[in-house]
């Protein structure tokens, strides 16, 4: 018979084998992008996890402690870098980060009395940002361009999703009911399995997950690959899509979506995202999209004949549904605010006195 104690130690063993091959691959790059090392950081805070639970009551240290409560934190912003390809890592980010660190402290140092309900807390703001990530892995599905993360997608946040569920019912008290199971050993073979999946799953296509996004894609992209190495039907798609989104201006509809464009080029939707994204460097459906609209609004906001005609509007003509989301991506590609850019491009109109060589007439003071 195995003794439980080992065997559960063998888990841990697994899972923080998987978890250190994984952060040793995403570090072990010439150029670390943002999505590179926050999984570097999600990876040892995953470490720390698998030591600090193995303790029970009682923390190791203090900083496998701190780690392990924090990588809920940036597991959400790994997560949220990962499948959202935001081009610049903005500040608010890391609120979740410092929120979960925030716990800790009063975990750690606060008074007991105050930091009885600060884990119940905790525990419920785990569960929160595991459900946004999985509503973001969901939102992001049918227009994500990169087919090997368009299929992790699922699998990733579900598997993640699992265990914090699975902790947060350790948490709330299954370890002190009549379990069936001990606790300890589902959390450690959970981790196991789960740094296995994921160590398999973004080893194998790792380049194509964490490639750094376009911070703002040209209006036409240029192709990637040769043209000659296209096969005639991925030519023929090619020259049908550049046909709709420069001469037809079909990105101006505000419900275009990938399979609607699929059907008006005539070419299964499987084959436009390997081109979009293959060929054209595209790695979401909204950037390739977008990039067209926020060209064309930057010429429309240069435009000082159109000065008068309000942002709304020009949001509205170019396929967005409301000015929030124009705002949020004109401002990601292009670093400033539209209004900011109209005024950078137009300038303030400014009165100056011409000198001329004419003299001014005199009045007649004879009358």
């Amino acid at each position: 018979m195995t003794d439980p104690i080992l065997l559960e130690g063998m888990a841990r063993g697994v899972a923080i084998g998987g978890f250190a091959a994984t952060g040793a691959a995403l570090a072990a790059s010439r150029k670390l992008t943002p999505v590179r090392w926050i999984g570097v950081a999600f990876f040892v805070c995953a470490i720390a996890h698998v030591i600090d639970s193995w303790s029970g009551s009682q923390h190791p240290s203090l900083l496998a402690w701190a780690l392990s409560v924090t990588g809920t934190g940036v597991f959400w912003l790994f997560a949220v870098n990962l499948f959202e390809d935001e081009p610049a890592l903005t500040p608010w980010r890391f609120a979740p980060v410092a929120l979960m660190f925030g716990f800790w402290l009063i975990g750690a140092f606060a008074p007991a009395s105050v930091g009885r309900w600060s884990w119940p807390v905790y525990g419920v703001t785990s569960v929160v940002l595991v459900i946004h990530v999985l509503s973001i892995a969901w939102r992001g599905w049918r227009g994500d361009l990169v087919d090997q993360r368009r299929r992790l997608r699922a699998p990733l946040a579900a598997a993640s999703a699992g265990y914090v569920l699975v902790q947060a019912a350790c948490d709330f008290g299954w370890s002190l009911s009549a379990a069936p199971f001990d606790p300890a050993m589902v959390q450690a073979l959970s981790l196991a399995g789960l740094s296995i999946a994921t160590a398999v799953a973004l080893l194998r296509v790792e380049p194509l997950l964490v490639a750094t996004p376009a911070s703002a894609g040209p209006a036409i992209a240029m192709p990637t690959v040769e043209a000659g190495d296209l096969s005639p039907a991925d030519r023929l798609v090619l020259n049908r899509l550049n046909q709709a989104m420069g001469q037809d201006e079909v990105w101006r509809g505000e419900d275009l979506s990938i399979g609607a464009l699929a059907a008006l080029v005539g070419a299964p939707e499987h084959r436009l995202r390997r081109l979009i994204n293959g060929t054209l460097g595209h790695r979401n459906f909204a950037d390739y999209v977008n990039s067209r609209r926020i060209a064309a609004a930057k010429e429309a906001l240069s435009d000082p004949n159109l000065a008068l005609k309000p942002v709304s509007t020009i949001a509205y003509d170019l396929g967005f549904a409301s000015l929030g989301p124009f705002n949020r991506a004109f401002r990601a590609a292009v670093g400033v605010t539209p209004t900011a850019w109209r005024q950078q491009a137009c300038g303030a109109p400014r009165l100056r006195l011409v000198e001329t060589r004419e003299r001014p007439l005199k009045s007649d003071k004879s009358t």
